[in-house]
């Protein structure tokens, strides 16, 4: 009796001491990342908002201790930029929310207000390089952004970029009710991989990260998995990791807020090994 009485009182103590362990070995499995100084700037998606990605950085900065919580910018429907926080160059990996007021606007129109917003943070803030996030459509955003203005000094340059549930299908992008001939997709989608190929720098590091509902539609609810794997097409002369989380959890919208991909581009970013 007293035997059982003893294993009943020591096997929760065991419990919590495993547990606290285990607790401690993942928070340790997060120190390991160095301080570049390089601030990482972060794009929403469709009809996403401040909060979208502020809960990952939030994570980044009070969490894991990668980097600070530094800005988030605004953008107004008009193309107006104000601010909020405070950027230290000195800071340990700023990171730097960007808002769309306008978050149904265009590929194009996001691509131009991102163009803006970047040449504001080089000349307010002396900005020259950055990593990007981008969450969906934030990521086309990007896209553009690199095709357009990464070959321009006149604008800070990518260092890496993470791509998190973005669609790659050109046809995706396409304003109005203008659609994609099926029977033509193939092709397009080579010739606009070619071009794109000519136009990307190749000295940036990039991450794709998708998601699979295992749920037989082959997406994460969204954006189909073989649009995002389009982007290993477009790619081919870029460093580029590729993650795609499976299951039930892997949805659109929870993309940024598992503790599996808040780890994939971590250490993407900020690891002494990269």
């Amino acid at each position: 009796m007293f035997k059982r009485i003893l294993f009943a009182g020591i096997l929760p103590c065991l419990c919590l001491i495993t547990a606290l362990f285990a607790l401690t070995q993942l928070n340790d499995s997060h120190e390991e990342m160095k301080n570049q100084q390089i601030p990482s700037v972060f794009i929403h998606g469709y009809k996403g908002a401040d909060r979208s990605l502020h809960g990952m950085i939030r994570r980044f900065d009070q969490k894991y201790h990668w980097g600070t919580d530094s800005l988030v910018i605004h953008i107004s429907k008009s193309g107006k930029i104000s601010e909020s926080g405070h950027y230290q160059k000195s800071a340990k990996n700023p990171l730097i929310n960007v808002v769309f007021e306008n978050n149904r606007a265009s590929l194009t129109q996001q691509a131009l207000w991102t163009k803006k917003v970047m040449l504001f943070l080089k000349q307010k803030h002396g900005i020259m390089k950055f990593n990007a996030i981008g969450h969906s459509m934030g990521g086309g955003a990007f896209i553009s952004y690199l095709a357009a203005y990464e070959k321009n000094e006149n604008y800070p340059q990518v260092n890496k970029i993470v791509f998190l549930g973005v669609p790659f299908y050109p046809e995706e992008y396409i304003n109005g009710e203008t659609t994609v001939d099926l029977k033509n997709a193939p092709a397009i989608h080579t010739k606009f991989a070619k071009k794109m190929a000519k136009i990307l720098p190749k000295d940036i590091q990039i991450m794709i990260i998708g998601g699979d509902l295992l749920d037989g539609t082959a997406s994460d609810g969204v954006v189909s998995l073989a649009s995002v794997l389009y982007g290993k097409q477009l790619f081919t002369e870029q460093p580029l990791e590729v993650h795609i989380l499976k299951g039930k959890q892997a949805t659109h919208t929870n993309l940024h807020e598992l503790p599996q991909i808040d780890d994939y581009i971590g250490r993407f970013l900020f690891s002494n090994s990269k």
